[in-house]
C-alpha cells in the first residue's frame, strides 16, 4: 500500500468540513485535483471512505474508522516537524561539553553565558574533567564537543585549533619578579616550581635547554592535578607556578600577580574536539561559532 500525505491530508480536510469544495479551499487545490487524491487513496484502500450526497459529503463506517488514526498521526508528524525545525533554528535543545577544570572555571562559562544571551532556549550542559580525560565524554557520546588544551588525538577525533595561548608566571605581588616585566625560565632556580598539570613537565621539558631544563627536572619540583590547587599553593607562599592567559580572572582572584615569562616563551593550543565523520548539531554548530568569535577577543599572546 503506498498512501502520500497529500492524500491523506485532502482525507482530513474533507471529513472535517464535510464539502470538497470548503476542503479544497483550505489545502488550496482544486476540487478536481482533491477529488483526484481522495479516490486514489480509497483505491489504495480499497474501501469508499465517504458517502457521497448531494449537498453534503458524509464519513462511511469505514472513514469514522479511519479518521483518529490519521489525525494522530498528521499530528505527531507536525510535531516533529516543529521539533526538528526548532532544533534548527536554535530554539530548544541540549549541549553537552568537556572541558578540564580550568577551562571550566574560567573560560567556558563566560563563552557559554554568552551564547545563552543569544539563545535562551537551549540548555547547555558541562562537564569539567581531568585534561587526561578530555576526551573520554566525545568518545561515550556524553558530550558533543569538548574544549582544551592540545591533547594527542586518533582518527576517531576530529580536531580544530582555536587559538595559541601564552603560559605566564605566576607570583605573589610581594614577590622580586612581580615587578619585573619579564622573567627568563633559567632565572627561577632558587625557588620551587608547582607544576600546575601531572602532564606540565612532559609537555615544556622539550622546549627548555641548560639552566632552566635541570630547574624543571629538579626533584624540589612539585606537580598537582589541578590549577587552583597550584595557585593556592602559589598565594600560600609555597612557591611559583604558570598558567595560561585565560586563566587570568581566576589568577586575580587568589590575589595574585602574572609576569611574562620567556626564553623560551612557552605556548599551548587550544582545540576544539569532536567525533570524526559526525556532523555537528545546529546547537553545537552555533556554540563553535559564539566561541571562536569570543575567544577572538582575548588578549592572548603569540608573540
Amino acid at each position: 500500500m503506498n498512501l502520500t500525505l497529500r492524500q491523506l491530508r485532502a482525507f482530513v480536510a474533507v471529513a472535517e468540513t464535510g464539502s470538497f469544495t470548503a476542503a479544497a479551499a483550505i489545502l488550496h487545490v482544486t476540487q478536481s485535483a482533491l477529488s483526484v487524491l481522495v479516490r486514489e487513496l480509497e483505491r489504495e484502500m480499497g474501501v469508499q471512505l465517504f458517502d457521497r450526497h448531494t449537498r453534503r459529503v458524509l464519513l462511511s463506517e469505514a472513514g469514522r474508522e479511519f479518521q483518529p488514526s490519521v489525525q494522530r498521526m498528521l499530528t505527531d508528524l507536525s510535531e516533529a516537524v516543529a521539533g526538528v525545525t526548532e532544533l534548527r533554528d536554535k530554539k530548544k535543545g541540549v549541549l553537552r561539553l568537556a572541558a578540564p577544570q580550568l577551562m571550566a572555571c574560567t573560560l567556558m562559562p563566560r563563552v557559554i553565558a554568552a551564547y545563552r544571551a543569544q539563545y535562551p532556549e537551549i540548555d547547555v550542559r558541562l562537564a569539567d574533567t581531568l585534561p587526561e580525560q578530555l576526551l573520554d565524554g566525545v568518545r561515550s557520546g556524553e558530550a558533543e564537543m569538548a574544549v582544551g588544551q592540545d591533547v594527542p588525538v586518533d582518527a576517531s577525533i576530529e580536531r580544530r585549533t582555536l587559538f595559541r595561548d601564552r603560559h605566564w608566571l605566576i607570583c605573589l605581588p610581594d614577590h622580586a619578579f612581580a615587578r619585573r616585566r619579564k622573567v627568563r625560565w633559567n632565572e627561577l632556580g632558587p625557588y620551587t616550581f608547582i607544576a600546575p598539570t601531572r602532564d606540565f613537565r612532559q609537555r615544556v621539558l622539550p622546549e627548555l635547554q641548560g639552566e632552566a631544563r635541570a630547574f624543571i627536572e629538579d626533584a624540589a619540583t612539585q606537580e598537582v592535578s589541578y590549577m587552583t590547587t597550584a595557585l593556592g599553593m602559589v598565594a600560600s607562599g609555597l612557591g611559583l607556578t604558570v598558567c595560561p592567559t585565560y586563566s587570568a580572572s581566576l589568577v586575580r582572584a587568589h590575589g595574585l600577580q602574572m609576569v611574562r615569562l620567556e626564553a623560551p616563551d612557552f605556548h599551548r593550543d587550544v582545540c576544539l574536539y569532536s567525533k570524526s565523520r559526525r556532523s555537528l548539531s545546529p546547537a553545537a554548530e552555533s556554540f563553535t561559532q559564539v566561541l571562536e568569535a569570543y575567544v577572538a577577543g582575548l588578549p592572548h599572546s603569540t608573540r
